[in-house]
């Protein structure tokens, strides 16, 4: 895909703030989005507020200003002060901003800097609002990050599905719209292609992503092995990292599954998604998930929760892949034992999957967000992104009924 050439000027100068660089699928896409803008343009850095060390850390784009508010191993009560500092430093020298995420960190921290420096402010909405405070934030931080996210000057969700929990927490429309995630499916495939994962005799199902309990591994656990008790040979890999490692490996033990394996962090998850028979999302709650959108665009055949609008969109309501109920070990362990028992009719669904995929093309879906930023920081649009969104407020024109 040929390189764009970059925006005119006026430039916009985008600060994207987030609580660490830990390897995570919302992670991926504010770093794929600021190597865009950089692209077309536009100065773009990423502040972190902790500097974290590990495997499983991402790094942005060379082109990508990086800077980091506090040494990894900080105390916290020596951190804090700093990173803020700093923090207000950058947002002084840019023109508005982005929080990652609607929780976290990022999106208290970033709200207080640009309100002291005067910037607007930006949420990129990558989960359901009520369902990752209840999960992730802790009950004293609540009322402050509900208090951010409703007084910001825009969000942007990655799926329709996502506003009326913004709106409801006090978000007016107008300023709430939508951008869905998007894929390199050629750049996607070429990865692939280089590392060439190696199959084994029985079919390979596949997961991916963080080891937390919303994944609902737990449930794909049970529901492999049920269908292995049937008879039907088969090697489950779950790769990813989290706290939830060892439950998930001490229930695989209690069920007596040895066909599972935890490989942890791959930087390549491209190459063990092609080499897979199988893709299962068993998610107990996702929002626009990346690992479908890969599958698809690598032709995997796949099994998915019915648990969110963005699951549906992507899997276009079952067309290119099955969807079953949510929460359901009864439901994954048919999904699994029809496709180990006839593999034809999800390989068929599966054929399309690349094609559907070009249709979320990121650099479109890129323009999108800096049309958004460009008419929220007040600067003048330039005529390259005139037509990328159709006006202030988008998500009130989509069906977002259905969450």
């Amino acid at each position: 895909m040929p390189v764009p050439a970059p925006l005119p000027t006026p430039p916009l100068r985008v600060l994207f703030v987030e609580g660490h660089l830990r390897e995570n699928g919302g992670l991926r896409v504010v770093l794929d989005l600021a190597r865009r803008f950089v692209a077309d343009g536009v100065e773009t850095t990423v502040f972190a507020l902790e500097d974290v060390t590990g495997a499983a850390t991402a790094r942005p784009d060379p082109g990508v200003r990086l800077v980091f508010g506090a040494r990894a191993g900080s105390p916290a009560p020596r951190r804090l002060p700093r990173e803020l500092v700093r923090l207000v430093r950058e947002a002084r020298r840019h023109d508005l901003v982005v929080s990652g995420s609607e929780i976290g960190h990022g999106v208290l921290a970033g709200w207080l800097a640009a309100r002291v420096t005067g910037r607007p402010f930006v949420v990129l909405a990558q989960g359901d609002l009520d369902q990752a405070i209840e999960a992730w934030v802790p009950p004293h931080l609540r009322r402050a990050t509900r208090f951010a996210d409703a007084h910001a000057d825009a969000t942007v969700c990655v799926s329709p599905g996502l506003v009326p929990g913004i709106v409801a927490n006090g978000q007016s429309p107008e300023r709430t719209h939508v951008v869905v995630n998007g894929v390199d499916v050629e750049a996607l495939r070429a990865r692939a292609a280089r590392r060439p994962a190696g199959r084994g005799a029985a079919p390979q199902v596949v997961a991916l992503g963080r080891l937390t309990p919303h994944k609902g591994f737990d449930l794909l656990l049970r529901a492999s092995a049920a269908v292995r008790a049937r008879g039907l040979d088969h090697a489950l890999t779950i790769a990813g990292e989290g706290d939830g490692r060892a439950a998930l490996e001490a229930l695989a033990s209690e069920l007596g599954a040895d066909h599972v394996s935890f490989p942890g962090f791959t930087a390549h998850p491209e190459s063990v998604l092609a080499g897979a028979d199988l893709f299962v999302s068993s998610s107990r709650t996702e929002a626009m998930p990346l690992t479908l959108l890969e599958a698809l665009s690598l032709a995997v055949p796949v099994v998915a929760t019915d648990c969110s609008v963005g699951s549906r969109m992507l899997l276009d309501d079952g067309e290119l892949g099955r969807l079953v109920e949510p929460e359901s070990v009864e439901a994954l362990t048919e999904a699994l034992a029809a496709h180990l028992t006839d593999p034809r009719p999800l390989r068929e669904a599966a054929a399309r999957g690349p094609e559907f995929a070009r249709r979320f093309d990121p650099q479109r879906l890129a323009r999108e967000h800096l049309a958004i930023l460009f008419r929220t920081a007040g600067v003048p649009l330039p005529r390259r992104l005139a037509g990328a969104v159709p006006g202030p407020g988008r998500a009130r024109a989509l069906d977002y009924s259905a969450a």
